[in-house]
């Protein structure tokens, strides 16, 4: 059995006290796997005290740093990492992608997607097979809306790219799909949400939240072969909104 806890975060949050909050639910889980929404922390400078920090040896954490600066010529955004024994880790990632418009008729930033995905957000925890996808990177996927929202690889004419994006689901256990804000069309979503646990996978994604109300279905999804899952423990704060699922 693996145990996986789902982490939303008030997105108003000073950076100070996210900070706190997230150190203090890492170690205070007894999950296998903590996956926090996006934006988990603020700064990459806060990452280097969290070996200091983290007590919790035996959970493995996959979050993400807003701003990231490899160096004075190369910024980005939206920086994955893993905490990892205690240790945290950069997995030298970071979203490409947020809206399908960016996507649409771009077949070389989809095959650098497919690459990113091959290289650096396919790996092992606790023996499953793990696959991540970054917020509006979902947009790989689209809906034929004609078709009662049938989702399908965005750029078929590529079929190279489409078979070797169906290899790494193929391949995968649990898809991981860390977000911003909650994605509007949820009926599109839930097919694509779908499509991803299909087969036997899981499939979890978690958001802040930007609303006066902390508990809100909308912040997180989990799926498993297609259905969503229900069944879960909640806790819930001002600040934060946890639900914990055991899978096999």
């Amino acid at each position: 059995m693996l145990k996986i806890e789902l982490v939303s975060l008030r997105s108003s949050l000073k950076w100070q006290k996210r900070h706190s909050i997230f150190v203090d639910i890492i170690n205070h889980s007894s999950s296998d796997i903590i996956l926090f929404c996006g934006h988990s922390l603020i700064k990459e400078d806060e990452v280097y005290s969290l070996e200091q920090e983290i007590a919790n040896k035996d959970v493995t954490v996959l979050f993400e740093v807003r701003e990231i600066e490899e160096s004075d010529f190369v910024k980005f955004k939206h920086g994955l990492f893993m905490v990892e024994q205690g240790k945290p880790r950069n997995l030298f990632t970071n979203q490409l992608f947020s809206t399908h418009g960016e996507l649409d008729n771009n077949e070389m930033l989809c095959e650098r997607f497919i690459q990113e995905l091959e290289n650096k957000r396919h790996f092992v925890i606790k023996e499953k097979r793990i696959l991540i996808l970054q917020c509006g990177e979902l947009n790989i996927i689209k809906n034929l809306q004609g078709k009662d929202n049938q989702p399908i690889f965005r750029i078929p004419q590529r079929e190279d790219l489409q078979v070797r994006f169906e290899k790494l689901l193929e391949k995968t256990d649990i898809v991981l799909n860390p977000i911003h804000t909650p994605m509007g069309n949820q009926g599109k979503m839930h097919k694509r949400r779908e499509l991803l646990s299909s087969n036997n996978r899981f499939y979890f994604s978690t958001s802040q939240n930007g609303e006066k109300k902390m508990e809100a279905n909308s912040l997180q999804y989990a799926y498993y072969n297609g259905n969503e899952l229900y069944e879960n423990n909640i806790e819930v704060t001002d600040d934060y909104q946890i639900r914990c699922y055991v899978i096999e």
